[in-house]
């Protein structure tokens, strides 16, 4: 059974964040890779500013030398809104016996009650929850409705190697050091004319620069 972690987003652009928060959950749970998951058409936010084929050059660039790191093009091939829960079931057919691992913010824990049929992502696969090390589970799951907050309790353990032992089904914190980028706040730079130097890859920001992205919206 392989173990594959599937981070999801638009990547709009690819940051250093995102590259530590795949490497740092590939690691800790001994996963065998790690799928980059580009959204074309975002549920609960407002297009991408780049182009989908410039999100997935991007991506392809910045992951080239990190050999468990992939990217998948389900979503970006789409032309339906991206539904983690519609991905997952895509994933499932073509994974059968695997583990499937999505992988997300503790902010977008809080909210996964307003996804599509969120209540169903379990039966696909665990849920790998990034958490601030300072910050501790309860902390973490504050201002939710009781209704989530109990799905959650229901389904999380604290032994990573129970995940092993079954495909899906599963809720799990780890703890990351997450590092304070934002893709919004990489445009901003941008158009503001900020050094990025310590938010993304050096092959990214060439490739943004020769491209000419991301100079006239933040």
């Amino acid at each position: 059974m392989q173990l594959i972690g599937i981070l999801g987003g638009t990547f709009d652009p690819i940051h250093n964040g995102h590259i530590r928060l795949a490497l740092e959950a590939q690691q800790q749970l001994e996963l065998d890779q790690v799928r980059f998951m580009p959204v074309n058409i975002p549920p609960h936010r407002t297009r991408p500013v780049a182009s989908s084929s410039h999100r997935r050059s991007m991506i392809e660039l910045s992951i080239q030398d990190e050999s468990k790191l992939y990217i998948d093009l389900r979503e970006l091939e789409s032309e339906d809104i991206s539904y983690s829960i519609n991905t997952l079931k895509s994933l499932r057919q073509e994974f059968t016996d695997d583990a499937l691992y999505l992988i997300v913010g503790k902010d977008a824990l809080n909210k996964i009650d307003s996804w599509k049929d969120w209540q169903e992502l379990l039966d696909y696969a665990h849920i790998v929850v990034a958490n601030r090390p300072s910050i501790s589970t309860r902390e973490s799951t504050n201002n939710i409705s009781p209704e989530l907050q109990s799905w959650i309790e229901k389904h999380q353990i604290t032994d990573h190697a129970q995940l092993k032992t079954c495909s899906s089904g599963n809720i799990v914190f780890i703890n990351i050091p997450m590092l304070d980028i934002s893709s919004s706040m990489v445009r901003k730079f941008y158009l503001e004319n900020k050094t990025v130097d310590n938010l993304l890859p050096t092959i990214a920001q060439t490739y943004i620069k020769d491209n000419q992205l991301y100079l006239d919206t933040a």
